[in-house]
């Protein structure tokens, strides 16, 4: 690394010259080392350093080590307490190279300056130098100070402060050096002194000498005397294997991946690294200055300062806590807790070693998983509840491996309180009493991807009686999509099946029993109409009575259609033909309306119950002309689309409002221009339409706008006639 010889950002107003001239001022004055450091210290905050520190270089372990500093974190002075030459730090390649090094941006930091980066971070600095103390030839030490600022490219000379520090420095050095080896020899000189001249002085004084020599260092004894040489060779490498495993220690100690602390019996904080400072988001100097009883959460103290006493007492090795810290910032955070202590060589407990692991993230997961499956519980029981109280019959089947079913209590009524369906498929039929097999269940048309919205199926009991359930059934998936079973819902229409058949069995009665007398009826006033003394009133009993007849015919067919007893009598039909005999037997219900017949394509012979599809064009029809407006013509439409036969029978009128179209079919229901005119009827007409042209397998609706209604209706076309078909339309 190149060596700039000018510092910037020095003190306002001083030139660089001045603060030169004042350096070497303060050093001549200066004779002890360590006013003499905190000269030099002074001297480079002055020029805007946020940190500063001296290293002080010893021949006899060929290491620099910390003499004094300002504004260093106590983790960084136990770090440079003793520093190796070859140690990853500016300070030593200084002393190394003995040339002046510049850090210009912490951010762009050299591999072998790492720890140099990190004492930045520390102290919140972007550029360091590191001034090497030369003198006779040898480095006395290295005098460094970090910057807050990037680049500190003018100012002083570095290398003319340099050389006055180092003067100042050596000077002091060789005083203390003197003062320590005259406080070794003042004895000697006084016993020299006491023993007067007689004494050959070099003969008395070389024992002493070379126990003062021995005393004051291996720096100072002769040349030529080679004793020691192995003692001392051996004590240099246990010292540097010492050194070594120091080095390991700090360099596990600092990047240990989990937070770590040094701690006093007293419970202070010794050292911590960077990733216990992270946990608690306090500094290393802050915690420096505080115990662990300060930031335990004081829920967690007395168990906490209770292990510790009884690990100080040696009762544990160590102990394991899961407690919490309070934060800097006053979060409460989870940690879990190692601890073991130091003792000495006889026992005596030295410090505590505190191993941290900051576990609020898995704490809270785990909370929030303890709380989802509790969650997840609940709506289980929830489910639970409700499939055992459901008031009908309810059935899960699962079939992960060997297929289960699960049946609520209802759900054995179906079941029998079998697991398989398999055991209890004989018992169930078709609602004409035919069996069905297991892949005609609901349940197998459900895992099969099927949705059944609702079926009828009987259940024979053991005592040969029935029981009718209407029964839905849907596909159980997995997350994947994938079926994994279904779910049955039934419900017990048996006495609706009971009602209805009563129903119709009161109607099928009341029916037969009114039809005699009307027809009675009918028959005598016909004979009164003919009679040529007769008047009007004998012709309206015979409408009146054909009326009733025709009321009493409708509420039939519904008990027919509803209960699925509709009997159809299919016969081959000529569809047209049969329209236009239609339109001749209701020219009475159709009068003062003209009746226009249209058939578009050839129509080939339908497959047809007559009587039936009469019944729906006569209904149609006298609808047409009760709602049309007067003397308007009335339009059948017949045309072939495709498979089907299309037939349009359109009116002219007011139309139908577009809220009471879906419900036209419906049973009972009458538009309100119906009721309000007094149309007779009793609502009926239209829902017996779509009953029998949905019975031929066709479909019925309407189309209106003002001015215009259309009731439409399709029957299907024969096979033969389909087959035959060049172009389908």
């Amino acid at each position: 690394m190149a060596s700039p010889c000018r510092c910037g950002h020095h003190e306002a107003g001083a030139a660089p010259a001045e603060l030169i001239a004042r350096a070497a001022l303060g050093v001549a004055r200066t004779t002890d080392l360590d006013e003499l450091a905190g000269l030099l210290l002074d001297q480079v905050v002055e020029l805007g350093a946020r940190a500063a520190y001296l290293l002080l270089a010893s021949d006899r372990t060929a290491e620099l080590g910390l003499h004094s500093h300002r504004h260093l974190p106590a983790d960084v002075r136990l770090g440079l307490a003793r520093v190796a030459l070859d140690a990853p730090l500016l300070d030593a390649r200084a002393a190394s190279t003995g040339r002046v090094q510049v850090m210009s941006d912490a951010r762009s930091v050299e591999p072998g300056s790492c720890l140099t980066r990190e004492v930045c971070a520390r102290v919140d600095a972007q550029s360091v130098v590191s001034m090497p103390l030369c003198a006779r030839g040898r480095c006395l030490g290295v005098l460094s100070w970090y910057l807050p600022h990037p680049h500190p490219d003018a100012g002083v000379d570095l290398g003319a402060l340099a050389a006055i520090f180092a003067m100042g420095l050596d000077s002091a050095l060789a005083r203390q050096e003197n003062a320590r080896v005259n406080a070794q020899i003042e004895p000697v000189r006084r016993s020299t002194a006491d023993g007067g001249d007689s004494l050959d002085r070099p003969v008395a004084l070389q024992p002493m000498a070379d126990r003062a020599r021995a005393v004051a260092g291996a720096e100072h004894a002769d040349p030529g005397v080679h004793a020691g040489d192995d003692d001392t060779n051996e004590r240099k490498q246990a010292e540097k294997a010492l050194r070594e495993s120091e080095e390991r220690f700090r360099l596990s100690f600092e990047n240990a991946p989990i937070g770590k602390a040094i701690i006093g019996l007293d419970g202070r904080f010794i050292r911590v690294n960077h990733v216990y400072c992270e946990i608690v988001g306090y500094s290393a100097e802050e915690l420096s200055e505080r115990r662990f009883q300060d930031i335990t959460h004081p829920d967690d103290l007395d168990t906490d300062v209770g292990l510790v006493e009884q690990l100080r007492r040696g009762e544990i090795q160590r102990y394991q806590l899961a407690k919490r810290y309070i934060r800097k910032d006053g979060a409460v955070i989870a940690v879990i807790l190692h601890v073991s202590v130091v003792r000495g060589e006889r026992g005596e407990p030295i410090h505590y070693i505190a191993q941290v692991e900051d576990v609020t993230e898995r704490k809270q997961a785990e909370e929030e998983r303890e709380r989802l499956l509790a969650q997840l519980d609940a709506e289980r029981r929830t489910l639970q509840t409700i499939f055992d109280s459901a008031p009908v019959p309810l059935l899960l089947i699962e079939r992960d491996g060997e297929e289960l079913v699960i049946a609520n209590p209802h759900g054995v009524e179906i079941t029998g309180g079998a697991a398989a369906r398999s055991q209890y498929v004989g018992r169930m039929r078709r609602p004409d009493g035919t069996p069905m097999t297991l892949d005609e269940l609901p349940s197998s048309r459900a895992m099969r991807g099927e949705t059944v919205p609702g079926e009828e199926i009987v259940i024979a009991e053991a005592d040969g009686s029935c029981r009718t359930f209407l029964v839905a059934a849907a596909p159980l998936r997995d997350g994947a999509g994938k079926i994994t079973g279904a779910v049955v819902a039934g419900e017990d229409i048996s006495p609706l099946k009971e009602l209805e058949r009563m129903r119709e069995e009161w109607t099928t009665i009341i029916a037969h029993d009114l039809r005699q007398p009307i027809t009675n009826i009918v028959l005598k006033a016909s004979l009164l109409a003919k009679q040529p003394q007769s008047s009007d009133k004998a012709r309206h009993i015979v409408a009146s009575a054909m009326q009733l007849n025709r009321m009493i015919s409708d509420l039939l067919d519904v008990s027919r259609l509803e209960s699925h007893r509709l009997d159809l009598r299919p016969a081959e039909v000529d569809l047209p033909a049969l329209i236009r005999a239609t339109v001749e037997r209701t020219a009475d219900a159709t009068k003062g309306h003209g009746v226009d017949v249209e058939v578009l394509d050839g129509i080939p012979p339908l497959l047809a119950d007559p009587g039936r599809l009469e019944q729906v064009l006569t209904n149609l029809l006298s609808n047409a002309a009760k709602y049309g407006a007067p003397g308007t013509p009335i339009r059948v439409a017949v045309e072939r689309r495709g498979g089907e036969v299309l037939v349009a029978v359109q009116n002219e009128g007011k139309g139908i409002a577009p809220e009471e179209l879906p419900r036209l079919f419906a049973r009972y229901y009458r538009t309100r221009e119906a009721k309000a005119g007094g149309a007779a009827g009793l609502g009926l007409g239209l829902y017996i339409v779509r009953g029998l042209v949905e019975a031929h397998g066709g479909r019925v609706w309407v189309e209106s706008a003002p001015g215009k209604t259309s009731f439409q209706f399709t029957l299907p076309l024969p096979q033969r006639a389909r087959s035959s078909d060049r172009e389908p339309w």
